[in-house]
């Protein structure tokens, strides 16, 4: 998409990066985690190490990385939570499971 104005230019590539960025540490961090380690010790590993990389990137503004930082606790969250419903379904279908076995 050619800008003719440079200065458009600039704001569209550094948006562009900005989010090729953010969407390569949100694949890295959903990899890994796909490995499966201890999850709650995995994932806090993995979100500080997230966070670390971010937090030195010297190419990244300051609104840039406080941005991604509250994105990336945010997946945290969300996967906590997944994993807390996965092991509650666990129990009610182990629970259903001997309910039907007499």
């Amino acid at each position: 998409m050619p800008y003719r104005d440079p200065e458009a230019r600039r704001r569209y590539d550094r948006e562009r990066k900005r989010r090729l960025r953010s969407e390569a540490a949100a694949r890295t961090l959903v990899e890994r985690t796909a490995g499966s380690v201890g999850l709650s010790q995995g994932l806090q590993g993995l979100l500080a190490e997230a966070v670390e990389r971010v937090r030195r990137d010297p190419a990244a503004r300051d609104i840039d990385k406080g941005r991604e930082i509250g994105r990336l606790v945010g997946i945290g969250l969300r996967l906590l939570e997944t994993r807390d419903l996965a092991l509650r379904l666990e129990a009610l279908e182990r629970v259903l499971e001997r309910r039907r076995a007499p």
